[in-house]
């Protein structure tokens, strides 16, 4: 039995961004946190930025800015549970509207209703870098008068209509935590256009507080290179305690500041975003000639005009009997539904729709490993995982397990 077992997804980890944040934890050196959100700012085409300890503590932010305490928020139905923690944390009410199959996309009619069961702003996800229709969700919040806020910590460089996810919302919040394509151990940002929250903006950073040092968010970075790789995953993927592939609920708290260890990474993960995106769409095109012969699963159809990051390869399970491969990293998706969590019922507004849409996806969806540590032996197993053979030379070479 082989030992290798590849991520699902890696956020990559220079060995020279160790040693930033070993600086910064030791407070040798500083990040320029003015400079960084400023280059937030203008990747995200915002007015502002501000870094935060997480993406959940960003989404809490976004979320007090953009409604009063005790209001009704527009969330997912399939999702990841840190929006639901986020709406905790913010003191906010839950509707959730349902996902359409096929794309990942907002089912509009859904979103719609839910606004108009009083919904007070309106949450989107691109889940694993695949664009949601942003131009009609955008034209929809404006008919209602309502926020987008535009929950864009698995974006992953993904774009449509040439616009980069996470530009679209009036705020958008992002992740640099473990597994969103680009990591400094931990953090987030909040990003927001137009001046009318300019100055809540300013009173949010005096309230984060004075950063800390970050030397959890160093022993991350450091485990994050030496164990996302294929020949070591197989280590952590056998600790329970560590809920790998789980949708576990962690209880909000108050925002705080990006950590002096996390700042000083995260200048040089922004440099190794766009390799990475390109590295993921070069085996995704891989992946989409292998769905093609298969009989058993179906690609995603991406939007008109959309260009995935692909944090991961999404398929949909055509027959209903597949299972996990996960020596190849072939996954199933959120295992539940986030009507079905019991964290969300102590937010929801409303009792939950039918969500027929995210029950789908909850049983239907794999996802498939794009990142720069997959190798050949990795696309000839998950290429026998679709049913598909013989296995034609791919030209996947294993680069960061040669480099790192």
């Amino acid at each position: 039995m082989s030992w290798r077992r590849v991520p699902p997804v890696m956020s990559p980890v220079a060995p020279g961004g160790l040693l930033h944040a070993l600086a910064g934890a030791l407070g040798v050196e500083r990040a320029d946190r003015w400079a960084l959100e400023a280059r937030l700012a203008a990747l995200f085409q915002a007015n502002t930025a501000l870094l935060t300890d997480s993406g959940t503590s960003a989404l809490v932010l976004a979320l007090r800015l953009a409604v009063r305490p005790g209001a009704t928020v527009a969330m997912p139905g399939y999702g990841c549970i840190d929006m639901i923690a986020a709406a905790i944390g913010a003191g906010v009410r839950v509707h959730l509207y349902d996902v359409e199959p096929r794309t990942l996309s907002p089912d509009l009619d859904s979103l719609a209703s839910a606004i108009g069961a009083g919904a007070r702003a309106m949450v989107v996800a691109p889940f694993w870098g695949y664009p949601p229709d942003m131009a009609r969700i955008a034209s929809l919040a404006a008919q209602h008068g309502v926020p987008l806020i535009e929950d864009a910590a698995q974006a992953a460089g993904g774009t449509i209509d040439d616009r980069r996810l996470g530009t679209y919302g009036d705020v958008t919040t992002l992740s640099f935590g473990r597994g969103k394509g680009t990591t400094a151990g931990s953090g987030g940002a909040l990003l927001v256009r137009g001046t009318s929250h300019l100055s809540a903006v300013d009173a949010l950073r005096h309230s984060l507080g004075k950063p800390a040092a970050g030397w959890r968010d160093l022993l991350v970075l450091f485990a994050q290179w030496l164990l996302a790789r294929p020949s070591m995953y197989a280590v952590p993927a056998s600790l329970p305690m560590l809920g790998l592939g789980e949708m576990v609920y962690h209880a909000p708290h108050d925002p705080r500041a990006l950590s002096n260890a996390a700042a000083a990474t995260l200048p040089g993960a922004l440099a190794l975003d766009e390799g990475e995106v390109r590295t993921r769409r070069d085996n995704a095109a891989i992946l989409t000639d292998a769905v093609a012969a298969s009989r058993r699963f179906a690609p995603l159809a991406v939007l008109r005009g959309g260009s995935p990051g692909f944090l991961r390869y999404v398929v949909l399970d055509s027959v209903g009997d597949a299972r996990p491969a996960t020596p190849a990293g072939a996954l199933r998706g959120y295992p539940v539904t986030l009507a079905e969590h019991p964290a969300t019922g102590t937010v929801l507004a409303t009792p939950a729709p039918a969500l027929a849409g995210a029950r789908t996806l909850r049983d239907t969806l794999f996802t498939l490993p794009t990142h720069s540590r997959v190798a050949e032996t990795d696309m000839r197993r998950v290429r026998e995982w679709l049913g598909v053979r013989p296995f034609p030379p791919t030209g996947v070479v294993d680069r960061a397990e040669n480099t790192a």
